[in-house]
């Protein structure tokens, strides 16, 4: 036996408890609404406190304060904790199996605790609970489509504390009949009581360590993309292709590049309004996406213009795709978007000349004589009429 004083653990479970409560209910106001949980990941940790605060009063008050109650408590809390893991990972798990579980719980620790006066029993009712509540948990976050280390961690966590609780029904199902409060002293219970206060901390970080990380992720998105489109940033654009232009170096393989402008843009603000211009912008690079190939990157050069880059493709592979988006765009008859056509460039990376500002530059003065030539239309830059895919 460890001879701990279990309402010391008590009290710092309520105290830890509380400190992630104010914590996490204090970074809600800071964080944005889209990473979602973390208000009640907060109510999570302060039903536990008053759980702990409740199992502290034992013999001060009457039983449905001091055990039945807190009993319940704390796994409610842990299906609180579910709920905020779904909400932030916008999984479409539902709490309702969880509850059924726990109003089935309460009416076996009702029996338990008014009816037999059995603690033993009341062990492992709540004990069992609570294993399959952690796993759930674990398992929730295991669904997650990005696992990194936070999620990783956090779902251990999980799992140990699962394994703690089962550990514990399993002792109280081998003692069944003569475990009381006065004789549970076993290493396990100590292991139990000595595991909530820390188990909620690291659930707790882990969690913290999650938001944090879809934050980051939120920040750097931010950073790369335009806001509006949803394409590429000029500048992160640019490094994309930067980047590409060296493998393509490397490896000898070809790439090129699609400098598109819609046609008579000012004509659509100056006639429908900026709003709907707006709803122009967004329909075309939604459109511009759905014809994309995975690694072409589309970015947003500047008001109306858009760049495409297609790493792989020779110029006549690039034609056959500004050829489809010109007739997608054209074809295109979306609620509130009026009528409109889109001009392309496009150009292929000259191995004896493989600069950046050289392809731009090809590709730039291609959409010029498409918009000479009548707009809506493709035209590529010079030299650039034969070539296919490496």
């Amino acid at each position: 036996m460890l001879g701990i004083d279990n309402n010391s653990f008590i009290i710092i479970s309520a105290a830890f408890g509380l400190l992630c409560g104010f914590l996490f209910f204090s970074v809600r106001i800071g964080f944005p609404k889209s990473i979602a949980g973390l208000s009640e990941w907060g109510w999570a940790c302060f039903l536990m406190v008053v759980a702990a605060l409740g199992f502290t009063m034992r013999g001060k008050v009457p039983v449905l304060f001091s055990s039945y109650l807190p009993n319940l408590l704390i796994p409610a809390g842990v299906v609180v904790m579910h709920r905020s893991l779904a909400l932030f990972g916008k999984s479409a798990s539902s709490e309702r199996p969880l509850l059924a579980l726990l109003g089935g719980a309460s009416v076996a620790l009702g029996w338990a605790t008014f009816i037999a006066d059995d603690y033993g029993v009341r062990v492992i009712i709540v004990s069992a609970l609570l294993t399959v509540l952690f796993a759930a948990c674990a398992a929730l976050i295991g669904r997650y489509q990005t696992k990194r280390f936070p999620e990783r961690f956090t779902c251990s966590v999980y799992v140990a504390t699962a394994a703690v609780m089962a550990a514990r029904c399993i002792s109280a199902l081998l003692h069944q009949g003569r475990l009381t409060l006065e004789n549970d002293t076993s290493t396990i219970h100590d292991v139990y009581i000595f595991a909530f206060p820390f188990s909620l901390v690291a659930m707790s970080l882990g969690f913290l360590l999650m938001a944090n990380r879809a934050l980051q992720g939120r920040l750097e998105s931010q950073a790369l993309h335009d806001p509006m489109s949803g394409t590429y940033r000029r500048d992160a654009f640019l490094e994309t292709v930067e980047r590409e232009i060296s493998v393509s170096q490397r490896h000898g393989s070809a790439m090129s590049l699609l400098m598109m402008d819609l046609d008579n843009f000012k004509a659509i603000n100056d006639g429908h309004g900026h709003l709907v211009g707006d709803k122009v912008i967004v329909d075309f690079a939604a459109r511009v996406t759905q014809l994309l190939r995975t690694q072409d990157v589309i970015g947003r050069y500047g008001g109306e213009e858009f760049v495409v880059l297609l790493p792989q493709t020779g110029i006549d592979a690039a034609l056959a795709i500004a050829n489809r988006i010109r007739t997608c765009i054209a074809e295109s008859n979306a609620p509130g978007v009026p009528p409109y056509t889109v001009s392309i460039g496009a150009a292929c990376l000259d191995m004896n000349n493989p600069e950046l500002l050289s392809l731009l530059d090809a590709a730039d003065k291609a959409l010029y004589a498409a918009k000479r030539a009548g707009k809506n239309c493709v035209i590529a830059a010079p030299m650039q009429t034969s070539g296919s895919l490496p």
